[in-house]
């Protein structure tokens, strides 16, 4: 059997092909290996933004439940392992390779490019083959449920081969416009390809153009959609030891008094939607007490969400790639206290690096400008130059420091030497936040000794 190392570096590979939206080519090997997501029942997660903390919110209360729950997310931070788990637990090295080879060398079907590395042409992307691996593996280890969250989009997702029990679309956003759409009903009918018969849905949108979509997409396929402040609510309490805590208003039922541990006031919408999945899980047949639900959102945790790794200077990483999660990230800062705040910044060209900087920049005393290693990334210069083409009101005060001595803005040329700079000029009441991209914060992860 070909080592970890080996498969991963085969799995990388496959990165050749690029993203490649469709499901002809993953139900096609799903169905050689008798289609392993239809052994158990799963939760389906869409959303521009919090679907990977929703999701991780969901598989924690199924765990303190007393199910055995898997978890497929991505992108990873710093492992691939991280992508598929089982109650918390990383896939294995062992299992990884494994159930890798195995797949590689299925008889592949027709339409699919053979799997022994051949590079004439297209075959699986990565994500399909990933998908495959998190699916069989479930399966392999009898999982009671699976929380699945999509890559991109929705409907032509790999992922959207689930028949899920419930379907959870976050919330709709501009993000990946080459692929979903340039207008939120566009974007919104990409997201909404997750909704199935028989599968209620659960949303926390609230915008006019994208809810419309939503609804006509539950109405066509004949099921219950559950809005977040129409069907379900929450009311904010005040922070304590590190956890927000919340009254949850439910579709049938109500809690009190719940500590959530993932941090910024976006999570208690992301929770939110957790529990109205929940209760509509207990309604299928699942028993998930009050106590579990306690239990499961105050042990949460997702990596690089407003996550505190330091403090002396306070040092928070989070995944914040797109305008409408620096405006949550914008946020969650103002509720830490700080003297100054400096921002560690990498940004991928793809992204709408203007939105993202438009709502950071005004918090920053200094910037930190850098890139992580990947050829997606926006270069610290161009980042400079960005920045420096900003004219609005709200960058008049930080753009009069750029043009003074007091050089506000650095650049180094990976995250590594970005943090050392952020932190040499850190004293101990003020604050570092990493920022920009997952790539940044899973780099900012490993130079700091979080994560192998």
């Amino acid at each position: 059997m070909p080592s970890s190392r080996e498969i991963l570096r085969y799995i990388y590979g496959l990165e050749r092909t690029g993203i490649r939206p469709g499901l002809g080519r993953i139900k096609k090997l799903l169905s050689v290996i008798k289609d392993p997501q239809r052994s158990y029942p799963a939760v389906h997660v869409a959303g521009t933004n919090g679907k990977g903390s929703t999701s991780a919110m969901l598989a924690s209360i199924l765990t303190e439940a007393g199910y055995s729950a898997g978890l497929y997310t991505s992108p990873h931070l710093v492992r691939f392992n991280e992508r598929i788990r089982i109650n918390g637990a990383d896939i294995s090295d062992k299992d990884l390779a494994r159930i890798a080879a195995r797949l590689k060398g299925v008889e592949p079907p027709e339409g699919v490019q053979p799997l022994q590395g051949a590079a004439d042409g297209p075959g699986l992307s990565f994500f399909e083959f990933t998908t495959a691996i998190a699916f069989e593996y479930f399966r392999e280890k009898k999982i009671d449920i699976a929380v699945i969250e999509a890559g991109m989009g929705g409907r032509l997702d790999a992922t959207n081969v689930l028949r899920p029990l419930v379907s959870i679309i976050t919330n709709i956003d501009f993000d990946h416009m080459d692929f979903l759409g340039r207008s939120l009903a566009a974007i919104a009918r990409e997201k909404a390809g997750i909704i199935k018969p028989a599968a209620a849905v659960v949303t926390a949108e609230v915008k006019p153009e994208a809810l419309a979509v939503i609804k006509a997409a539950a109405l066509k396929k004949g099921v219950l959609l559950y809005r977040l402040g129409t069907d379900f609510a929450y009311k904010a309490g005040k922070e304590k030891n590190g956890l927000s805590f919340f009254d949850y208003s439910g579709i049938h039922a109500g809690l009190t008094g719940l500590g959530l541990g993932l941090r910024g006031p976006h999570q208690l919408k992301n929770g939110s939607c957790a529990l109205a999945a929940v209760e509509i899980l207990q309604r299928s047949g699942f028993k998930i007490s009050g106590s579990a639900v306690r239990r499961g959102l105050k042990k949460a945790f997702w990596p690089a969400r407003l996550e505190v790794v330091r403090k002396r200077p306070l040092v928070i990483i989070d995944s914040a790639h797109n305008p409408a999660g620096a405006a949550a990230l914008k946020t969650a800062l103002r509720g830490f206290r700080y003297r100054r705040l400096i921002l560690v910044l990498g940004i991928m060209k793809d992204k709408d690096i203007d939105g993202f900087l438009q709502a950071v920049i005004p918090l920053a005393d200094r910037i930190v400008l850098t890139a992580p290693k990947t050829a997606r990334a926006m270069s610290p210069d161009g980042l400079f130059m960005r920045l420096k083409s900003q004219e609005k009101p709200v960058f008049e005060g930080f753009l009069r420091r750029l043009k003074s001595q007091e050089k506000p803005v650095l650049m180094r040329k990976n995250v590594k030497a970005a943090l050392k700079a952020a932190l040499k000029d850190a004293g101990p009441q003020d604050a570092v936040c990493v920022a920009g991209s997952i790539f940044t914060a899973g780099e900012a992860m490993k130079a700091l000794g979080r994560g192998n």
